[in-house]
């Protein structure tokens, strides 16, 4: 893996190593307990109003782990980047660019870049991981070393990382470029590309919750008890506050039961690195007491910073960020025969 600063500022000096797997493990190594989301989660929901451009996901493109490696911001002031924000190296906005090994379709290998003070934060545990749940990466999951950048779109923790970037721009590749936005409406397939350099690259998760249970052809027996069952998550390490159920397709509301993870950071030589950052999905259930006819069982979830769901889905042409109310119209019957 390679690690280039090109920033643009005679005061820092061009500078290209090079790192293997042994030089990562040499440096201080942290765990973080993170959500990973794609973009798309839940796009079927978009293209159900209109044709999207992208895989139509439902809601199972996320999921939770336990990451472990270097942190970012330690394999950069050791290449040379300053450690103190107030230096004037960050006066002006610069990026870290990622590589990944491999072919693509859409360009000639796959690039993204997140802000290098976003990276710089060490509250924002940002790593260049080499583990997941105490194990090695899999070949699938990045291996020898990708990304983690909890509380931003997958699209940015970039797999079998190649190089490493410092400079003063945003990746210009296709998939930080021309994808991963959300345009207006009125861009389609056939004018999008008017729109693409008018709009900012995704990064923060938004909010989002999702009923995992009942599925959507689950049949549920009227009169009996019930536990619906899901996951919540937000970006920028804000805390997710509650997540609701409603019974009768968003008229009322009942809190659910939330199971959480405290976002801390633990590193390896048993010293805690407490931080007030919320990475982890929430898992929740809320009970129903007797399950009503025809009911429309509904969730949406609120986080720290006041922000919940929409209730209905804004469309956009690459099918990304829908957190609309999540909707389940599960069939009910009088029968025991029938969920047997």
């Amino acid at each position: 893996m390679a690690i280039e600063i090109n920033a643009g500022l005679s005061s820092i000096a061009k500078v290209k190593r090079t790192l293997g797997l042994y030089d990562l493990s040499k440096l201080p190594q942290f765990e973080v307990v993170a959500v990973l989301e794609c973009a798309g989660n839940r796009r079927d929901g978009l293209k159900a109003i209109k044709p999207v451009n992208g895989v139509t996901w439902g809601a199972g493109t996320a999921s939770n782990a336990r990451w472990g490696g270097c942190r970012l911001r330690d394999v950069l002031v050791a290449a040379g980047v300053p450690a103190d924000l107030s230096d004037p190296f960050y006066a002006n906005p610069r990026h870290v660019e990622f590589a990944a090994y491999g072919e693509v379709t859409d360009d000639e290998q796959y690039t993204s870049s997140i802000p290098l003070e976003w990276v710089m934060n060490p509250l924002n545990m940002v790593l260049v991981a080499t583990e997941m749940n105490g194990m090695p990466l899999l070949r699938d999951h990045g291996f020898p070393a990708r990304i983690v950048a909890p509380g931003i779109i997958g699209a940015r923790w970039v797999k079998w990382l190649k190089y490493i970037h410092v400079q003063d721009r945003e990746a210009d590749g296709y998939y930080q470029q021309r994808d991963y936005k959300i345009l207006p409406p009125i861009a389609e397939a056939n004018n999008c590309e008017e729109f693409w350099p008018r709009f900012p690259a995704l990064m923060e998760l938004n909010i989002q919750s999702a009923i995992c249970r009942p599925a959507a052809d689950e049949c549920l027996q009227i009169g009996k008890p019930y536990h619906v069952r899901g996951y919540a998550l937000t970006g920028g390490g804000r805390a997710v506050d509650r997540v609701e159920v409603s019974l009768d397709g968003g008229s009322t509301w009942n809190l659910a039961d939330m199971y959480t993870i405290q976002a801390k950071a633990d590193s390896r030589s048993g010293q805690r690195d407490w931080s007030a950052k919320h990475w982890a999905w929430v898992l929740w259930s809320f009970r129903i007491e007797s399950v009503p006819p025809n009911c429309t069982i509904a969730s949406r979830a609120w986080d720290l910073g006041g922000n919940t769901q929409p209730s209905t889905a804004v469309w956009n042409y690459r099918g990304v960020m829908n957190n609309a109310v999540f909707h389940v119209h599960p069939p009910t019957t009088s029968s025991v025969l029938s969920r047997l």
